[in-house]
């Protein structure tokens, strides 16, 4: 028994004979199921694209916050070197400055306070001190300290 048969080579002959002829609800879903793995990979990449150039960016500005405190280093070095003590008495020298010796204190009547104690204008009570109001002469060291006194005093009103 010999099987005679014949094998046509045609296009349309050939599609009919192929075992894994899809129908059209198959293709349709394979499309589809093809452009939801193209839409998720393209959203995808989209992210990645987005992650990778705010990560550059955040080196930029890491590079660039790192000159800046280079930066600030060195102007505070150098306005370190510009106070220095030896460096403003010689730019002082420089421009015509020098320490005096002749030292004239001038005197001043009733000076610091009048004798009559005065209510400040925060309402606080008088801020002399309890010292003697009878000195005739000028002390540095006792004004200083009535000074200091008051203006403790006066922070210790506005509190």
């Amino acid at each position: 028994m010999s099987s005679n048969i014949l094998i046509s080579l045609r296009p349309e002959n050939v599609i009919r004979q192929l075992p894994w002829r899809v129908d059209s609800k198959a293709a349709l879903g394979f499309l589809l199921l093809l452009a939801t793995f193209s839409l998720v990979g393209w959203l995808y990449l989209t992210q990645a694209s987005a992650v990778t150039a705010t990560s550059y960016r955040m080196d930029q500005l890491r590079l660039e916050l790192d000159q800046i405190k280079n930066q600030n280093a060195a102007l505070t070095l150098e306005i370190a070197r510009l106070e220095a003590l030896d460096r403003i008495e010689s730019r002082a020298r420089e421009l015509g400055f020098a320490p005096t010796t002749n030292v004239r204190y001038l005197p001043v009547a009733n000076y610091p306070m009048p004798l009559e104690p005065e209510e400040p204008a925060w309402g606080g009570g008088p801020l002399r001190s309890d010292r003697e109001e009878s000195q005739t002469e000028f002390d540095p060291a006792v004004w200083w300290t009535d000074t200091l006194d008051n203006f403790a005093a006066w922070l210790e009103g506005r509190e």
